[in-house]
């Protein structure tokens, strides 16, 4: 019997807490184990990381096969590291993939008057695509961006006035409607921009690191994922319903934006 071909997995999500090896490194695991079994010939080990700057070093150091990361990752790094997008994820619960910013009820909506205010946002880290794909550049360079890696907390601060918030939020549409019912948050804010709709976490293949891997037979698993319990078990896990082919017009138009043309 041939031994396997060792080939690591990233999976990234920028800012999210619970996005580290040790919490949510096992669960990966169910899927790359799975997806290894499906493949045939190769044993992906999974690298779970929530931070984009320690996954780059990451990636030049350990020359990841493939993985699951962030459109912003995807487009500011996709060059250097030699990305090329297979599939776009489907989370559970999401309709679509839209941010809105958030902030208080007297607050301005025109953008221009949101010049040094700062913005709190698990994406912080990915700052371009922030500022040129989720804000489309309509709020200028001179917004600061605030890490945070608990939205719930961040917005509770904003309606409290904790001297650890900014002047808004910005957060996932579909968390955003799970808070706008809360009696305590009721009439105190209100949505001041909703982003178009944006590219889904992307599977990717870094090219360089490819050889050997059945790139084709690697996509028609991740997609029969949902055609079965046992691979729909392991999307619950992940919080996924289902991989689709990539929206090129969706990405295209997001990497426009991304490279100012």
């Amino acid at each position: 019997m041939n031994a396997l071909v060792v080939m690591l997995f990233l999976f990234l999500k920028t800012g999210e807490k619970f996005a580290t090896q040790d919490v949510a490194g096992p669960t990966v695991a169910e899927l790359t184990k799975y997806v290894s079994a499906q493949v045939g010939g190769v044993n992906f080990e999974p690298q779970v990381m929530n931070d984009p700057i320690k996954a780059v070093e990451w990636c030049s150091t350990h020359k990841p096969t493939a993985g699951i990361v962030t459109p912003g990752f995807y487009l500011t790094y996709a060059k250097a590291l030699g990305m090329e997008p297979l599939l776009e994820t489907h989370r559970q619960g999401v309709d679509a993939e839209c941010q809105v910013l958030v902030a208080k009820r007297d607050a301005s909506e025109k953008p221009t008057d949101w010049t040094g205010r700062t913005v709190v946002t698990t994406l912080a880290a990915e700052e371009h695509y922030v500022r040129a794909v989720v804000l489309a550049n309509k709020f200028g360079n001179e917004l600061r961006l605030q890490p945070t890696d608990d939205n719930e907390s961040a917005v509770f601060d904003l309606v409290e006035n904790s001297q650890q918030t900014g002047n808004g939020v910005l957060l996932d549409e579909t968390a955003w409607k799970l808070f706008a019912d809360d009696e305590e948050l009721s009439g105190k804010l209100k949505v001041i921009y909703r982003s178009d709709d944006l590219p889904h976490e992307l599977v990717v293949v870094f090219k360089p690191n490819a050889a050997g891997l059945n790139v084709e037979k690697l996509k028609i698993v991740l997609k029969a994922l949902s055609d079965n319990e046992e691979g729909q078990k392991i999307l619950r896990s992940i919080q996924v319903t289902k991989f689709t082919d990539v929206d090129q017009e969706r990405l295209e138009k997001a990497r426009k934006l991304f490279y100012g043309q």
